[in-house]
């Protein structure tokens, strides 16, 4: 019944509506499992300024090992001060992942998420 909800929210341009209706399709959770129909979702809304939708998209292509654009959707959210965003940038700073391996750059996105108290950044400060 939500996933109805949202996809005539969708249709209006709703943007939460995308970002919740692209988790649905990413978990197949009350709906058909499909990671493309999510990416789509993801995509509208990411390319409309939602910074959850923006992570949401890095991580989803992050998994299918699409580093460089995984790493620009990372920094659209951080540059938004999205703490999930600034940690996955981090990591990719970190780990060269989309981009080469720079642990000042790391070093401050993990500091600006772990000022949020976000627990996985204070972690990987320690570890640097």
């Amino acid at each position: 019944k939500a996933a109805k909800i949202y996809r005539r929210a969708v249709e209006l341009g709703d943007v939460d509506a995308m970002r919740h209706l692209g988790r649905l399709h990413e978990t197949g959770s009350g709906v058909k499992l499909d990671k493309k129909k999510a990416e789509r979702l993801y995509r509208a809304a990411a390319d409309r300024g939602d910074a959850l939708a923006q992570n949401n998209l890095g991580a989803l292509l992050d998994a299918e090992e699409r580093f460089e654009e995984a790493f620009r959707y990372y920094a659209l959210a951080a540059d938004q001060g999205y703490t999930s965003g600034e940690f996955n940038l981090g990591c990719c700073y970190r780990d060269g992942e989309g981009t080469e391996v720079d642990l000042g750059k790391a070093r401050y996105w993990f500091e600006r998420a772990a000022a949020k108290g976000y627990e996985p950044a204070i972690e990987s400060l320690a570890a640097l």
